[in-house]
């Protein structure tokens, strides 16, 4: 596992311990090309039953290095209605990015 993608799930780990409407979190990926550099930000795509409708709007945040994450990341929250409209293609990423790996909830987080 790269370093990337332990702080991928740390990250998601620490979003699902302070949003309890987050039901799915996933890994965005881009080119090969892209992910590889790294100044590229950790992309997340996070499934929140709380937050409001707003299309796949990207947020970009720093580096959250108090839990040990010195890569920047970009956050696109959506509703589950807007996940299910994103699976059917009625709704779509940034041109080249693509849905990857779940990120699952780990035992003890909030929400379980």
């Amino acid at each position: 596992m790269s370093n990337k993608d332990a702080e991928a799930r740390k990250l998601a780990e620490a979003h699902y311990a302070v949003e309890a409407g987050i039901t799915q979190i996933f890994r965005i990926k881009g080119s090969d090309d892209a992910e590889g550099l790294s100044d590229e930000p950790i992309k997340l795509l996070e499934v929140n039953a709380y937050t409001i409708p707003s299309g796949i709007m990207p947020l970009h945040f720093g580096p959250a290095t108090a839990i040990g994450v010195t890569s920047p990341s970009t956050i696109i929250e959506i509703t589950p209605a807007e996940f299910a409209r994103l699976e059917s293609r009625e709704l779509e990423l940034p041109q080249g990015w693509t849905i990857a790996d779940l990120l699952p909830r780990h035992a003890g987080s909030n929400g379980e």
